[in-house]
């Protein structure tokens, strides 16, 4: 940018802890849709088995608050606790989901 016969870059005109700031508040809001897609599937599945939060939380090991910020779409969650929903729930959250998946199908067209 260019102000009278001075020329400024992007560092003048935004601070670098500006950009910092920016910079993770993207990276948090591409967590938080992740985390929101995720507290949907538990939902929905949570619905679908007529299972309170208490229950999963007792099944998970966890606080019901743990569960309450799971379902609210605001938790970063553990590879530890997506393992835990997707084989308690049976709900796909990682692709390991989809492997298991396969392998079953492959087992029972053998079987």
């Amino acid at each position: 940018m260019k102000t009278g016969n001075k020329v400024l870059d992007n560092s003048e005109i935004y601070p670098s802890d500006a950009i910092a700031k920016n910079k993770e508040r993207i990276k948090n809001r591409e967590m938080l849709r992740e985390s929101k897609k995720i507290a949907l599937k538990v939902l929905i599945k949570l619905d679908e088995l007529n299972m309170k939060q208490r229950t999963l939380a007792e099944l998970m090991h966890v606080t019901p608050q743990q569960i309450s910020k799971i379902v609210s779409g605001k938790e970063n969650l553990t590879i530890e606790t997506q393992i835990k929903l997707q084989n308690i729930l049976n709900i796909p959250i990682l692709a390991s989901f989809y492997e298991n998946t396969a392998t079953q199908d492959i087992y029972n067209t053998l079987v």
